[in-house]
């Protein structure tokens, strides 16, 4: 006997817990989506990557973090982009 599933319009497919999922980039709406994306990633650099002088300028110096440490990934609430000048 085989078992047939389906979804009605507007609802969302069942999760597994057990499995993991890409992200569908083409259903980012703004560059914010992208930010929470990276953010909820946990991303972090040490002092030791070769780029870290480029990025040291983001990097949050007041909490750094130690190996086998648990990382809770830091999503902003709130992102200030600056305002781009209308060129002519």
């Amino acid at each position: 006997m085989s078992e047939t599933k389906f979804t009605l319009a507007g609802s969302e497919p069942e999760v597994d817990p057990k499995a993991v999922y890409l992200i569908d980039f083409s259903r980012l709406e703004s560059v914010n989506d992208l930010i929470l994306i990276i953010g909820s990633m946990g991303v972090s650099f040490s002092p030791k990557h070769p780029h870290w002088e480029l990025i040291k300028k983001f990097a949050n110096l007041e909490n750094p973090i130690y190996p086998n440490q648990p990382i809770q990934p830091q999503v902003p609430s709130e992102i200030k982009l600056p305002k781009l000048k209308k060129v002519d």
